[in-house]
């Protein structure tokens, strides 16, 4: 099974100059929002004077941004540590993508897992505009809940 850090990078892809995601938010580097998050002061820095951020700048974003999702992802779903890898991996790219307040909305999803109702829960997401919209990513994650 492929590590978190290679899905994610794969979900994301990596742009070093600053972009407008599909969400119309300024993003960086492995989906590093801009508008809703500064970067560390030394990186904001170099972005600032010379518009692109490093390879290593754009590794550490994302490993903020992993962990950060992974604190919120245990926060959401109760039972999330006894969930298995593939599960847990899902859900975080999930939160990782939709950013905490995302993820909350998806209420009758939440009480699915909360069941213990993987099939449920992935036809909540399937139902949902998230799931047009990331297309392949989608998909994926889909699967990794079903599949568990």
């Amino acid at each position: 099974m492929e590590d978190l850090l290679e899905m994610i990078r794969r979900h994301e892809g990596l742009r070093l100059t600053p972009y407008y995601c599909p969400g119309g938010h300024r993003t960086i580097g492995y989906g590093w929002n801009l508008d809703a998050n500064m970067p560390p002061d030394d990186i904001l820095s170099h972005l600032r004077l010379k518009n692109f951020i490093t390879k290593d700048m754009a590794e550490r974003l994302l490993n903020i941004s992993v962990d950060t999702a992974t604190r919120q992802t245990r926060g959401i779903y109760p039972g999330f540590d006894s969930f298995t890898k593939n599960r847990q991996f899902a859900l975080i790219d999930f939160v990782f993508n939709l950013g905490v307040n995302g993820a909350l909305k998806f209420k009758k999803m939440r009480m699915a897992i909360k069941n213990g109702d993987w099939n449920q829960a992935a036809d909540m997401m399937i139902q949902s505009k998230w799931y047009s919209q990331v297309d392949t990513r989608a998909k994926e994650i889909v699967k990794m809940i079903k599949e568990g």
